[in-house]
């Protein structure tokens, strides 16, 4: 079941599970050291598909700027290769018309992932930089 909710609307176990979520990806698979979670959290959109009390994909959509953003942006490693992650970008890009119709979406992507993004209409717009110890490509959708 695909869910979408402000921080305020999450509730204890939802938040505890998006956080052990992010952990698992970020932290623990990718090594990535930075700081999770941060301020972002409280004024994004929570955007997460749950079965049985466990988050299979995840993101959060928020407004930076001038500018709609998402990030965190991970499924879970048993549905990785199942189509999950195209259909989480495909809800995201929804909520992003939906909830911010004229705004212009940019994102900071892991390069590894920049053919993802590719494949969902996204453009690259920056050259390599590094973020969080990670090589990332600021990468932008047409409106």
């Amino acid at each position: 079941m695909w869910v979408t909710k402000v921080f305020q609307d999450l509730t204890l176990e939802e938040l505890y599970e998006i956080y052990r979520v992010r952990s698992a990806v970020f932290v623990e698979e990718q090594q990535i050291v930075y700081a999770d979670p941060d301020e972002n959290d409280k004024h994004a959109l929570h955007l997460f598909e749950i079965n049985n009390g466990v988050i299979t994909a995840y993101a959060r959509i928020f407004k930076d700027g001038d500018h709609v953003t998402f990030g965190r942006v991970l499924t879970a490693a048993a549905v990785r290769g199942t189509g999950k992650g195209k259909e989480l970008l495909q809800h995201i890009l929804a909520i992003v018309k939906n909830e911010f119709a004229d705004a212009e979406i940019e994102i900071d992507a892991q390069s590894h992932a920049v053919g993802y993004y590719q494949n969902g209409g996204f453009t690259v717009a920056s050259e390599p930089f590094i973020e969080a110890g990670i090589d990332h490509i600021k990468m932008t959708y047409p409106k």
